[in-house]
C-alpha cells in the first residue's frame, strides 16, 4: 500500500514562503493592523501600572512619574500613540464598511457613517481632554 496509512493518496500542498502577505498591500495594511493592536495592549499596560503605583503610595506614584518623565518613555509613548491613532482609525473605517445605517428606505453613504464616527470620536476626545487639563 503506497500513500498514507489509511489509504488515500496525500493531498498537494503548494509551498508558501513566511513572507507570502508581504506581495499584497492589503495583506500588510491588514498585518500591520493587527500588529497595532500591540500598541494596544502596552497603553492598557501602562495604565494598569499607572494605577497600580497609585495604589501603593505617593512615592511609588512620584518614581512612576519620573520613569514616565524618562526619554525612553517618552518615545515608547510616541510610538504607541501613533499605533493606537492607526488602529483606531481603521477600526472605524472598518465599522462604517460593516455597520448599515438605514433612514426609512434609504441607505446612508459609508463615507457619512466614517464622518459621523470620525466626528464623535474628536469632540468625545476634545471633551476628555478639556476635562482633563481644566478640572
Amino acid at each position: 500500500m503506497s500513500g498514507t496509512q489509511d489509504g488515500r493518496s496525500p493531498a498537494y500542498v503548494r509551498p508558501m514562503p513566511r513572507t507570502w502577505w508581504l506581495r499584497t498591500h492589503r495583506y500588510r495594511r491588514f498585518a500591520l493592523r493587527e500588529i497595532t493592536s500591540v500598541a494596544v495592549a502596552a497603553s492598557s499596560v501602562i495604565l494598569l501600572t499607572l494605577l497600580f503605583a497609585l495604589s501603593r503610595g505617593r512615592d511609588a506614584y512620584e518614581g512612576f512619574l519620573g520613569w514616565l518623565d524618562s526619554s525612553g518613555a517618552v518615545v515608547l509613548s510616541a510610538i504607541i500613540l501613533v499605533g493606537v491613532l492607526y488602529h483606531t482609525i481603521t477600526w472605524l473605517r472598518l465599522t462604517a464598511h460593516i455597520q448599515v445605517v438605514r433612514l426609512g428606505r434609504r441607505v446612508l453613504p459609508r463615507r457619512l457613517v466614517l464622518a459621523g464616527l470620525l466626528t464623535l470620536w474628536v469632540a468625545v476626545s476634545a471633551i476628555v481632554a478639556y476635562l482633563h487639563i481644566w478640572l
